[in-house]
């Protein structure tokens, strides 16, 4: 099963478009061979439901802020998507990096980041193995409770 079909499987997305930043920098750049995505949030069909807004540790649970990641990967995909036309042109995933909106007390970013890596690794297999950064933050954008960007190799 190639990569698109994996991701269309997985996701049960239909092929949308992205959200367009609303601030002043481009959702990707391509250099050389690497993608590079700009850090995204959980949307669904360009809002954020409201089961991922707030802090993990008080407003958000554990399993609530893996699935904003998972869903949060699936966005960057689409990103991917949209720069390389398919994600069959993927080589492999180089790095995540997870921000956790979060309590001072909430101590499992790697657990929440894990959904994007558990998404990426299952499409990916062990090209979606990738190096990662799992960081609490004290506020995100518009309250979400995750955001992700990412690094990837594609061919030409």
């Amino acid at each position: 099963m190639s990569y698109e079909e994996k991701f269309k499987a997985l996701s049960g997305l239909p092929a949308q478009p992205t959200v367009p930043p609303n601030c002043n920098y481009v959702l990707y750049k391509k250099i050389g061979n690497q993608l590079i995505i700009s850090g995204n949030g959980p949307l669904n069909g360009g809002t954020i439901p409201g089961e991922f807004t707030g802090k993990l540790g008080k407003e958000v649970g554990q399993t609530a802020g893996y699935q904003a990641a998972r869903l949060t990967a699936m966005n960057l995909l689409l990103v991917a998507q949209e720069a390389l036309g398919t994600l069959d042109k993927v080589e492999q995933i180089l790095s995540v990096d997870g921000f956790v909106n979060c309590t001072p007390e909430f101590n499992q970013q790697p657990a929440v980041i894990n959904g994007c890596s558990d998404l990426l690794i299952e499409i990916f297999g062990d090209h979606g193995k990738h190096t990662r950064s799992a960081i609490g933050s004290v506020a995100l954008a518009f309250d979400i409770c995750v955001e992700i960007g990412m690094t990837l190799q594609f061919k030409h």
